[in-house]
C-alpha cells in the first residue's frame, strides 16, 4: 500500500504580508482512498487542491507526492465559444498520445458515444463534466484532483456524479481521489476519509464515522448535517 500524498504543516498565502489562506495543514492520502474536503466558509478549499497540483505556490510547509501521474479538473474551464471543437478533438488536444481505443474504452464506460462528435460548447453542464472526467482519465492518473466537481449541478445529477466515481474506482482500483464538496450527505456516503477545514485551519481528519462523532464538527456544520447510511468501499488495511 503506497502513500500517494503527504502534506506537512502547509500554509498558503497569495501575499506574504497578508493573513494565510490556509495555515499549518497536515494530512496524508493513500492509494485507493477517496478524500473529500468540506468547508463551511472561506476560500481555501480550491487553493489546497491547486497547491497539490502545483498550480499555485505554497508559503510554508511541504507537499510530498509519490506519483507524477496526476490529473486535475478545475471548478470552471473557460473556452473560446467561437472556436468549433468537437469532443473527440478536445480529447486529443489535451492527450496528444492517446489512442482511439483508449477513448473508446472510457466512452463505453461512461455511455457517452453520442457526445463524441458534438461541439464542446453545445454540451450541458452535466455532459461537459463527463467529458472532463474522461479527459482526465485518459492519462491514466494515480491521483485525481476534483475542485468542486458538482458545482452548478442539481441534486439528481450530483448523485449521478458519485456513480461516475464508482465507475472510476472499478476501472482504477488503486487511484486516489481528492475532491471538494458541500453536500455532506453524499460526502459521508461516498468517501473513505474526510478533511474538515474551518477558519483557514484543519478542523479534523478521519473516516466518515469518526467525523460524525466529532463534537467540533457538530458545532460548526450542524445545520448542514443530514441522516445518512454510510456504505464504505471494500476495506483496506494499512499502517501509518
Amino acid at each position: 500500500m503506497n502513500n500517494i500524498v503527504e502534506i506537512s504543516h502547509l500554509s498558503i498565502s497569495y501575499d506574504s504580508k497578508k493573513a494565510a489562506i490556509l495555515k499549518n495543514i497536515s494530512f496524508s492520502l493513500w492509494e485507493w482512498e477517496i478524500l473529500s474536503i468540506i468547508w463551511k466558509n472561506g476560500t481555501g478549499k480550491s487553493s489546497l487542491i491547486k497547491a497539490i497540483a502545483w498550480i499555485i505556490p505554497i508559503h510554508a510547509g511541504k507537499i510530498l507526492k509519490n506519483t507524477q501521474k496526476i490529473s486535475y479538473i478545475p471548478q470552471k474551464l473557460q473556452m473560446e465559444k467561437s472556436f468549433p471543437l468537437q469532443v473527440n478533438e478536445f480529447f486529443k488536444i489535451f492527450n496528444t498520445h492517446v489512442s482511439d481505443e483508449d477513448i473508446k474504452n472510457l466512452v463505453d464506460l461512461f455511455h457517452t458515444h453520442n457526445l463524441l462528435h458534438r461541439n464542446i460548447h453545445e454540451l450541458s453542464g452535466w455532459e461537459f463534466q463527463k467529458v472532463l472526467i474522461i479527459n482526465a482519465l485518459l492519462s491514466k492518473p494515480e491521483l485525481l484532483l476534483l475542485d468542486e466537481p458538482t458545482s452548478g449541478i442539481d441534486i439528481v445529477w450530483e448523485e449521478k456524479f458519485y456513480e461516475n466515481i464508482s465507475l472510476i474506482k472499478k476501472l482504477y482500483p488503486k487511484i486516489a481521489i481528492i475532491l471538494v464538496s458541500h453536500n455532506l450527505h453524499l460526502v459521508y456516503k461516498n468517501s473513505t476519509r474526510i478533511l474538515c477545514l474551518h477558519d483557514n485551519n484543519l478542523c479534523c481528519h478521519g473516516s466518515p464515522s469518526e467525523i460524525l462523532e466529532n463534537n467540533e464538527i457538530k458545532d460548526i456544520f450542524w445545520d448542514y448535517l443530514r441522516p445518512y447510511q454510510h456504505q464504505p468501499h471494500a476495506e483496506h488495511h494499512h499502517t501509518h
